[in-house]
């Protein structure tokens, strides 16, 4: 399915999501779910992935983005899982949000889900916004 991005009754419609980009030290491409090419004008982008099937591995390797901060975000109650840095790891139980300053080695490692699936959001924030 390709992506159609559509004005409608004056707002903008996208459908055929997810897309994938490459991110450096990600173990495959990223499902988005918003970027500025399926959202026009968006000054951020939004990164969607089932916590579920990340329980225990990294999604990625120690990484950074030097050019954007980045908030994990995920509002479904019972998931428990680590922010990895280079000095220090924060464990957490969702609802539960974590700002990543660009510049800063970060991972996502989850360590259990209260229900059989999880959203769990990455939204980069663009630097010019």
């Amino acid at each position: 399915m390709s992506v159609s991005v559509a004005e409608r009754s004056g707002v903008v419609v996208t459908e055929g999501l997810p897309v994938t980009q490459e991110f450096a030290g990600h173990h495959a491409p990223t499902p988005m779910f918003v970027t500025p090419d399926t959202l026009p004008g968006a000054p951020f982008s939004i990164a969607g992935v089932d916590a579920a099937q990340l329980i225990g591995a990294p999604h990625a390797d120690l990484h950074v983005h030097d050019d954007h901060d980045e908030i994990y975000l995920c509002v479904t109650p019972g998931c428990r899982f680590t922010v990895e840095l280079d000095d220090d790891s924060i464990e957490l139980t969702s609802p539960a949000s974590v700002l990543i300053p660009a510049g800063k080695h970060h991972r996502l490692v989850v360590h259990e889900v209260a229900t059989d699936t999880c959203p769990f959001l990455g939204i980069l924030l663009d630097p010019r916004a």
